[in-house]
């Protein structure tokens, strides 16, 4: 992987997106240059990953956050959709650093930082699925479809003081 000095500074080696991408890029030129034959690839990717310790491993989702915790929310019966509150809370120009607070129907679910509002946003999204306590119905007839058996599907904890959010 080759990187700007800046990258190198800002950790790029270890950047978990960066190195996805470059493991993706290496397997698909692997992949094309045998004729696209999947079962060689299969064998080569099997044995990559059976290599990884468990406790290594992270699960990525291709949900991101957001959409993760404004799914939660509609599925407990939010009806308008999360609000995210963003500023820049500090750093240089050429480093700038966000927070950003998440709130439903004014009250607050998480807050994040990050170096950029898409960043922040994530880490707020991230904190409010952190701290929401999901708990399954016992009904069958309430998860195939709470909205009628008149439950909500999930029950999510909330902090107990929310500040409202700005212009509410």
């Amino acid at each position: 992987m080759r990187l700007g000095q800046g990258a190198v500074r800002d950790g790029g080696y270890q950047n978990p997106n960066l190195l996805s991408s470059t493991f993706e890029a290496v397997i698909g030129a692997y992949y094309l240059d045998n004729d696209q034959n999947i079962e060689v690839l299969r064998l080569l990717v099997e044995q990559l990953f059976d290599s990884v310790p468990k406790e290594v491993m992270v699960i990525r989702s291709s949900i991101d956050s957001k959409n993760k915790f404004q799914k939660l929310m509609q599925a407990n019966g939010a009806t308008t959709p999360p609000k995210y509150v963003t500023e820049k809370s500090g750093g240089t120009d050429h480093a700038p650093e966000f927070v950003s607070r998440v709130y439903v129907d004014s009250k607050l679910y998480g807050e994040g930082k990050g170096d950029s509002n898409k960043a922040a946003e994530k880490q707020a999204a991230e904190d409010a699925l952190s701290k929401s306590k999901v708990v399954s119905c016992s009904s069958t007839k309430a998860r195939s479809n709470p909205l009628k058996a008149g439950r909500s599907p999930l029950m999510v904890a909330l902090p107990s003081s929310s500040p409202t959010p700005p212009g509410s």
